[in-house]
């Protein structure tokens, strides 16, 4: 089972992606849907817990999907130059996975970012994001891949700025499924 989680405060371009890339065994958790709280810094998950954290929120269920996924893909939008706040929250509440379980050692973590403005503009910005998963990746073990970089254009619509939509999603599952 592959994880595909939506990085958006809203269920659009990129739930649109990843609703066209998952298989019919897969999860698509949207934190649009979900409340999760900020991490209390507490270091409780260190300290006495094995695998969780102590706040009682949506985080648990993604926990969950987090240790039985094969492989976990994410895309969020470009917000203020980095992805979104709500997913630095989850990604932040992974601190039980940070340096003392392997629950996400040896996986497979895919990032795709979707900007307003176009894939060549946003270059560095996703080179950026792909830095960061790279760093966090160092510390938790597991392999981070950039997918891609989309544009959602003028009328922000993943799917109307690119006439070649269906094919890019279709190279994008066989690069998933290696």
């Amino acid at each position: 089972m592959n994880l595909y989680i939506n990085g958006s405060n809203r269920n659009e371009n990129c739930y649109q992606i990843l609703s066209d890339l998952k298989e019919k065994e897969d999860i698509l958790f949207s934190l649009s849907d979900k409340s999760i709280n900020y991490c209390l810094g507490c270091s409780a998950c260190a300290n006495y817990l094995e695998n969780f954290c102590v706040i009682d929120d949506d985080m648990q269920e993604l926990y969950s999907y987090l240790i039985n996924a094969d492989k976990i893909i994410i895309a969020t939008p470009i917000y203020m130059n980095h992805i979104t706040g709500i997913l630095k929250n989850v990604i932040d509440r992974w601190n039980p996975y940070s340096s003392h379980t392997e629950i996400l050692k040896g996986k497979i973590i895919y990032i795709i970012t979707v900007g307003q403005i176009s894939e060549k503009e946003n270059k560095e910005v996703a080179e950026e994001i792909q830095k960061y998963f790279e760093s966090i990746s160092e510390i938790m073990e597991f392999k981070s891949i950039f997918l891609r970089n989309f544009s959602s254009g003028e009328d922000d619509k993943v799917t109307k700025e690119y006439a070649d939509y269906e094919k890019i999603i279709s190279e994008l599952k066989v690069k998933i499924k290696i």
